[in-house]
């Protein structure tokens, strides 16, 4: 009789369960591998300690004979905690990296000077988070080859797990009916410098300086959001229509509007490493997807 595998997802509960946590639940579920929830809620528990002392209370009421405990995404910080609670245990702690907050701070997004301390402290955070793990996990050969250059994890340790998406969420729609010939073009996403928004505007300028039928519609926001609407205001684009922020229940909706769904086109390090969420979500939606060509 094959033994029942049983793993600990172990991490902050996200009120919002976005698609990289999901996708790797349902994926051990699937495989016939029973989960036990070890997670502390990142907004309502104030402060670094009280979150350990609530992971740590969870922890102690798991009766279960766990296998293997499962850092999910943004853990980086209670790795320490979690290594030591396997170690008692005997069990191996994985850790899903996905990506290096060092390099999504610093050379991607510039809010972080390479010199601060600021900066120092996020890749010694990401060493020891990588060190102590006895496996770690990212989306793309291309980050599994950063991780071994940059943080010199061996590749051995390594495991590629695609981002996906939530596949129970993102299902094809009926496409709302148009008006015309109208061609809409979506694109959802956090405004960081690796979407390359830029150039969707400068691809709407010049459609619409061709007198072509197609609307962009822009779905987020985030670090660039004020630099890319001025630049649509500057360039008097009225192809192109802005709607913020919106759930992730209601993105399936926004997708189904279009003719067209865009992925990212940034030439930074990070975008060239990376297949964004957005790509499977509006793949899975059934929807044609234009993105970048990129070694990942």
């Amino acid at each position: 009789m094959t033994k029942q595998i049983n793993v600990c997802f172990f991490g902050y509960d996200e009120r919002d369960e976005g698609g990289r946590a999901w996708a790797i639940l349902t994926g051990l579920a699937e495989n016939g591998i029973r989960i036990e929830m070890c997670r502390t809620d990142r907004i309502s528990i104030k402060g670094f300690v009280p979150k350990y002392r609530d992971l740590y209370q969870k922890w102690k009421n798991i009766t279960a004979d766990i296998d293997a405990l499962y850092v999910i995404f943004m853990g980086y910080y209670l790795m320490p905690l979690a290594w030591y609670l396997a170690r008692r245990r005997g069990i191996p702690v994985i850790l899903d990296t996905l990506v290096s907050q060092y390099d999504t701070e610093v050379t991607d997004r510039k809010r972080i000077s390479s010199f601060s301390m600021r900066a120092s402290f996020l890749w010694v955070t990401d060493f020891i988070s990588c060190f102590i793990a006895d496996a770690i996990v990212v989306d793309t050969n291309e980050h599994k080859k950063f991780f071994t250059k940059t943080f010199f994890v061996n590749p051995r340790k390594i495991i590629i797990v695609s981002v996906g998406c939530r596949s129970d969420l993102f299902i094809p729609l009926p496409q709302p009916k148009k008006e015309g010939d109208e061609c809409i073009v979506e694109f959802h996403g956090g405004f960081s410098p690796l979407h390359g928004v830029a150039y969707i505007m400068e691809a709407a300028k010049i459609l619409q300086d061709r007198d072509e039928h197609v609307r962009f519609e822009i779905v987020g926001a985030g670090q660039l959001f004020t630099a890319i609407t001025s630049m649509a205001e500057k360039s008097r684009l009225t192809n192109v229509e802005f709607f913020g922020m919106k759930p992730l229940q209601e993105l399936p909706h926004s997708i189904a509007r279009a003719d067209i769904c865009l992925g990212i086109f940034a030439t930074t390090p990070k975008a060239l490493r990376i297949i964004p969420n957005k790509v499977y979500e509006c793949l899975s939606c059934g929807k044609p997807v234009i993105t970048e060509r990129s070694p990942a």
